[in-house]
């Protein structure tokens, strides 16, 4: 397997594991809360890496997340720079999970706006015929 195909298969791997722990109500079991927010760091990271490899690929560059998404925005894989920038803001809030409330709006976050990581995924495996 390739090393795109390789990115794009643990990039999937993480988004499904995302949203098996959002199936649970944090509000009910504790835990939930912190799988969540971990696997959203983990699906985040393999988001903007999936760009990042992919981009290189096809002869582009991009350095960090945020350049990345701005790539992904020009190129048509994601349909909204400011959704992904509001995730990239989430990531990095959740270096204070610590506190309920900004747990909490992470994880609204998250939710909110899971479907990005599945048309982002799709686009990406379009784009080189995974």
């Amino acid at each position: 397997m390739s090393e795109v195909n390789l990115q794009l298969e643990s990039f999937k791997k993480a988004v499904e594991k995302l949203k098996f722990a959002l199936q649970y109500d944090p509000m009910k079991i504790d835990i939930a809360l912190d799988a969540a927010i971990q696997r959203f760091e983990f699906s985040f990271e393999m988001a903007w890496k999936s760009i990042k490899l992919i981009a290189k690929t096809i002869g582009y560059e991009c350095k960090s997340p945020r350049g990345c998404f701005k790539l992904a925005y020009k190129m048509g894989w994601i349909k909204s720079e400011e959704q992904w920038l509001k995730l990239l803001e989430a990531r990095n809030l959740t270096t204070h999970t610590y506190n309920i409330e900004t747990a909490m709006e992470v994880y609204a976050t998250i939710k909110e706006n899971i479907s990005a990581f599945d048309d982002l995924w799709k686009k990406l495996a379009d784009e080189v015929s995974y």
